[in-house]
């Protein structure tokens, strides 16, 4: 059954891993080891590992990508910290096709990507992810603001983050079904 998870939502869940990773063959290494878990057989695991297959790509992910992380993290401390009056000027509006989607997150730097996808696409509180990505809340709180201020210049046109800091742009994230 955990395996029909799996397929189920394979394209899914490998554009997870090829998000965290940045690389199709470290997300399709990811996505393989995280079918490795051998804990399957037990039935009423099954409504719990249909949750749980998204954080098994995610620790994999991240696994695979563990010293460019750090690297990342790195360049985050010592980047400048986004003025939080912009942020709070973010409204949504407009939609993006999922190629546009994948550009722009692929191009936010490691750190504050995964930033992003944990803590606003998968909706964890910062105290997990954090620990994700051994880090503290408040590096995971500016990497993910650094994130959203360079998705939404991306979204504006691709005037980059230092003219988003200059303005209030609308975003709109549409989630779309990948093909396998």
């Amino acid at each position: 059954m955990p395996t029909q998870i799996f397929e189920d939502h394979a394209a899914e869940l490998h554009w997870l891993a090829y998000l965290f990773t940045g690389s199709h063959d470290r997300g399709v290494w990811a996505f393989t080891k995280a079918l490795d878990f051998e804990d399957y057989a037990n039935p009423a695991m099954t409504d719990f590992m249909s949750s749980w297959s998204r954080k098994l790509v995610i620790g994999a992910s991240l696994e695979t990508i563990r010293p460019q992380l750090r690297e990342s993290a790195w360049r985050t401390m010592r980047a400048e910290d986004p003025d939080p009056a912009t942020l709070v000027a973010l409204e949504p509006a407009g939609q993006m096709t999922t190629p546009e989607l994948e550009r722009a997150l692929l191009a936010i730097d490691l750190f504050p990507r995964c930033a992003l996808l944990l803590t606003v696409f998968e909706k964890l509180p910062l105290d997990d992810a954090a620990l994700l990505l051994n880090a503290d809340k408040a590096l995971v709180r500016k990497a993910r603001n650094q994130a959203l201020l360079e998705l939404t210049g991306a979204v504006a046109g691709g005037r980059g983050p230092r003219r988003a800091r200059r303005a209030t742009f609308r975003l709109h994230l549409r989630c779309v079904e990948m093909p396998i």
